[in-house]
């Protein structure tokens, strides 16, 4: 899959002349040009196709028609080497780029004789006007036919010369001297690639030769690399910011005994923030680095209470700004990538809007000329009304009738003759042949000279002058940076829901919209203010390009398309994103180390900009410590991969490989020597942090949102484009085949125009990589994808205990591992649950008002009572699909959930805290500036929740455990709690491994 490679391509002629076919195919258009300026005597041969009538024709040719019907058969030279060569650039664009740009190589031909034809038969028309006279007809169906052409003609025009310079560029890189060898050099045990998992083609194909099978989708989506065995055990830490990180740490800390013994740890987002911390401190410098080795930790010293990256963690829980110079600082690289995104784009939209002007003033499909002067304050210049020429509004009413006659006889065809025939499928080509030049001229001869003229119009209602324009601009750019700032820093939203909810429940008929729609209502509001703000200005600054263009400076017009041009191809995207500053700030507070110096120990950072800290070594896996995988999200567009809903896949990084089972995987430390430096800095483990947690972007997989759009626009997002393993076997097999393409040195200008479309082909050479949680939020997909028996899942992304997460985790890992997970009790986890578990057991017992050890609620559990779960801690049934021939035991497992809820055994500072803070444990993702306060307590939390898991997770490594596990049930504050039937009581601590912990069934 990729360029250069497709399956059954034709073998690849000699570069020198791919080169020669290149320049060959100029040669008809310099030919045709060459005998048309020869053999023509001056005419004006534009005004004449557009005369529309007799009497306009007569007008125009006056007493030279000997001159113009020279003119015209001279241009038949033009159109013909015109047409020869368009087609010329489609076949050799086709035979260059393959199957998978075929229908932009048939648009151009077909463009390109469509366009000739129109051509030579307008030419006809009017030479018969002009010998025999008669009725209007052949001069407005000239006019018509010449509109459809000239409107073709520059389009495919662009398309065939960037074909042309693509074929040139890369058979010029292929005579030159290369040094790539093959990639599978090393070890045969471990692949350079491993391609992505086939789909069906869209035209058909080879048959398979295995059989058929239902689970063949499951045992395709459940690859992982070589060396990544099923295991005993594994952890997953979920997304949710820095509240995430504090969880993620109290319990690591708390089930330390454990994580020793694991596999796999993989993490998301916030989780990410932790267990990179816990890497980066257990690695020590690479090789060459120039940071010297420093004391290092093991596996029971990494982030112990009480030690330095601890302290350095809490301290600097604000990460991504802490004090003024800091804020300043942040704001100010907010501002930078908002002006220079915005300054790009709009140099794009009049660069765009000067083509456009000299096109309509060199062929005046409606006559703009009369808007120059006017849209360049001339002194008493006013724009005249606007003339649309008969023939191409007939012309466009004639297509759209084309279209429906097509339609209506297709229907008719459809039924009797089935899909696969001849006529529907041709008439079925023709309708949207027919419709997409209807459109075509509709926005040639409608759609931009009416914005022009509308943009004139209104500059002069406006009296729109420098200060004005300056004014509305810079209104423009404060509305969209209060919009990415209210996007960004939104924190407490819950007095604005409580209260939106309590309105909307008294306005009947209001009360579906409920309070997110609600209470979200101001940032909807200000979102698309700013996108509407920015729709106008590109729009008004596109039609006074269009007006004004081919009357500006002529340095104006050459400097420009220059300007812009080398800034496009030379400036990468992501370098102007907030992604470069979020990788900054996450290692100034999670990359450190501990150093032993002068008899103390103290933290010290990485140095961010002198020590890359590459996957390949950092991300290495620690003797007592498991591998560690960062789980992000790789957004596509269309859905033949990604699952129903999310528009993203999965995509991790770690040590031994890059990638997922959907895009393939590559092998990381060919990929970081392989890779443009500046790019390769994003496949670090610093790197691997920021990305798994760049939770606003551009494209957000599962959680669109309106505020992609504004992210788009002002490439204020997180996230960056990495290579795409499915498209490098061709650039790292090594073979001679020139017309394969290199991977791109810059990530230019178009990748931020496919963030604009929403355009993320599976095929494409770079990959836009976000949030984990765009895919999956707890990364218990990616953990049973390596098929662990014990999964252990740390879930703090805060959806308010109702486990929302952990609801579409199973159902994702249903559809598309077909792994069946039945939990055991979930209601326990709801807030709330703790009363009506209460009552329950008082139903039993006798004692109504007791929770389920007998206590009753006391003191400020009583007052927390309504946000309460029974558990914090549940478990559950994993059952694996036999796709590999294992044997029945091999296909059960046990799901342990640690969820971030209140419960009525937790420390009392935890209620004390949760009575202060009505937020906790859901404080939103988007507060990532916590205070030692917060990030106590949610550490605290995780440490509780961690040593109530333990026993449980004992209790499943131990051979009469597994799916007979069960949570241990609350304990009441300052009592030991009874033991009910199948239910493990022992909390030990974390210090000390603990005895086994059985249930009635062991």
């Amino acid at each position: 899959m990729g360029d250069g490679q497709a399956a059954g391509r034709p073998p690849a002629l000699p570069a020198w002349a791919g080169l020669l076919l290149a320049l060959g195919a100029l040669l008809p258009l310099v030919l045709g040009r060459l005998l048309y300026h020869r053999q023509a005597p001056p005419a004006r041969e534009v005004a004449l196709r557009l005369a529309g009538s007799r009497t306009a024709a007569e007008a125009v040719v006056g007493e030279h028609a000997g001159d113009y019907a020279a003119a015209l058969r001279a241009e038949v030279w033009l159109t013909a080497g015109c047409g020869l060569t368009l087609v010329a650039a489609a076949l050799l664009g086709g035979y260059v780029l393959g199957r998978r740009r075929r229908a932009l190589v048939l648009t151009v031909g077909g463009a390109g004789l469509l366009a000739a034809g129109c051509d030579l038969t307008g030419n006809v028309l009017l030479r018969i006007g002009l010998d025999h006279g008669g009725s209007d007809t052949p001069f407005a169906l000239a006019a018509a036919l010449s509109t459809v052409a000239w409107l073709l003609l520059p389009p495919a025009g662009v398309v065939a010369a960037g074909l042309l310079t693509v074929t040139a560029a890369r058979a010029v890189r292929g005579l030159l001297p290369s040094s790539s060898k093959p990639a599978d050099e090393t070890d045969p045990e471990r692949p350079a690639l491993i391609p992505p998992w086939p789909t069906a083609a869209r035209h058909g194909g080879q048959p398979s030769e295995e059989p058929p099978d239902a689970r063949t989708h499951w045992r395709e989506a459940a690859r992982v690399p070589p060396g990544r065995e099923p295991a005993e055990l594994g952890f997953c830490a979920s997304g949710g910011g820095i509240r995430s990180a504090c969880v993620t740490l109290g319990a690591l800390q708390a089930l330390r005994p454990w994580l020793k013994r694991a596999r796999y740890l993989v993490s998301v987002s916030g989780g990410g923030y932790t267990v990179g911390a816990l890497q980066l401190a257990l690695s020590d410098s690479a090789p060459g680095s120039p940071v010297h080795a420093v004391s290092g930790l093991t596996a029971d010293t990494v982030l112990e209470p009480g030690s330095p990256e601890e302290d350095h963690l809490r301290r600097h829980s604000k990460f991504i700004a802490d004090g003024t110079g800091e804020w300043l600082v942040a704001l100010g690289t907010l501002l930078r990538g908002v002006l220079s995104a915005l300054t790009l784009l709009l140099a794009a939209v009049l660069v765009l809007g000067l083509g456009l002007s000299r096109f309509y003033h060199a062929l005046p499909l409606t006559d703009l000329d009369g808007l120059a002067a006017a849209g360049l304050r001339h002194a008493g210049a006013v724009p005249g009304e606007l003339v649309f020429r008969t023939p191409a509004l007939a012309a466009v009413g004639a297509l759209l009738a084309a279209a429906a006659g097509c339609w209506l006889l297709w229907l008719l065809a459809f039924p009797p003759l089935g899909w696969h025939a001849l006529l529907p499928r041709t008439l079925h080509r023709l309708y949207y042949a027919a419709l997409a030049l209807a459109a075509l001229l509709a926005v040639g001869v409608l759609a931009v000279p009416g914005l022009a003229w509308g943009a004139v119009r209104l500059q002069q209602a406006l009296a729109a002058g420098p200060q004005l324009t300056g004014a509305g601009l810079s209104l423009t750019v404060v509305l969209s940076y209060l919009a990415l700032l209210l996007g960004i820093l939104w924190r407490d939203r819950r007095t604005i829901r409580s209260g939106a909810a309590a309105v909307a429940g008294a306005l009947r008929g209001i009360g579906r919209l409920g309070g997110r729609m609600t209470a979200n209502l101001p940032q909807y509001v200000v979102v698309w203010a700013a996108l509407t703000a920015l729709t106008a200005g590109a729009l008004l600054a596109l039609g006074w390009a269009v007006a004004t263009g081919y009357a500006w400076p002529t340095a104006v017009q050459v400097l420009l398309p220059l300007v812009l041009g080398a800034v496009g191809l030379n400036l990468d995207q992501t370098w102007m994103s907030l992604h470069p500053f979020y990788r900054l700030r996450l290692a100034s507070a999670f990359a450190v180390r501990r150093v032993n110096e002068g008899g103390r120990s103290f933290a010290r950072r990485y140095d961010f900009y002198r020590e890359q800290t590459w996957l390949s070594h950092y991300a290495a896996r620690h003797p007592d410590f498991p591998q560690v995988i960062f789980s992000t999200a790789a957004n596509l567009s269309g859905n033949s991969r990604t699952p129903p809903g999310r528009r993203a896949v999965s995509f991790s990084l770690s040590h031994d490989y890059v990638g997922g089972p959907d895009v393939g995987y590559a092998r990381t430390d060919l990929l970081e020597r392989r890779t443009r430096r500046h790019i390769a800095r994003d496949l670090t483990v610093q790197s691997a942090m920021a990305v798994s947690g760049a939770a606003f972007s551009s494209a957000m997989g599962r959680q669109s949102q309106v505020y992609q759009g504004l992210f788009a626009v002002t490439n204020a997002r997180l996230g960056t484009w990495l290579p795409n393993p499915a498209v490098l076997g061709p650039v790292w097999s090594g073979a001679p085949d020139w017309r394969r393409a290199a991977q791109p040195a810059v990530r230019r200008l178009p990748y931020q125009l496919r963030e604009l479309t929403g355009r993320f082909p599976a095929d494409d050479r770079f990959l836009l990589t976000t949030d984990g949680g765009h895919y999956e939020n707890l990364g218990l997909v990616e953990l049973l994808r390596h098929r662990v028996r014990t999964a252990v899942c740390i879930d703090a992304s805060g959806d308010s205990g109702y486990a929302a997460n952990l609801a579409a985790a199973i159902t994702l890992a249903r559809e598309e591992l077909g792994i069946v997970i039945t939990l055991h009790r979930p209601e326990l986890l709801i807030p709330g649950s703790a009363t009506a578990d209460q009552h329950g057991a008082g139903d039993r017992d006798g004692a109504a008002g007791r929770d389920g050890a007998g206590a009753p609620l006391r003191g400020l559990a009583a007052q927390l009572s309504d946000r309460l779960s029974a558990r914090g801690v549940i478990t559950g049934d994993i059952r694996y699909p036999d796709t590999d021939g294992r044997p029945e035991p091999d296909r059960h497992g046990t799901l342990i959930v640690l969820q971030a809820v209140l419960t009525a055994d937790m420390p009392y500072e935890l209620h004390s805290y949760a009575v202060a803070n009505r937020a906790f444990p859901n404080d939103g993702t988007s507060d990532q500036w916590f205070n030692h306060q917060q990030f106590d307590a949610y550490q605290t939390l995780g440490r509780y929740l961690g040593e109530q898991a333990g026993p449980v997770i004992e209790q499943a490594l131990s051979p009469a455990g597994g799916s007979a596990v069960a949570p241990v049930p609350a304990q009441p504050p300052g009592g030991s709690p009874s033991t009910p039937s199948g239910h493990c009581a022992q909390a030990p601590s974390a210090a000390a491994a603990p005895a086994p912990c059985r249930s009635a069934e062991g």
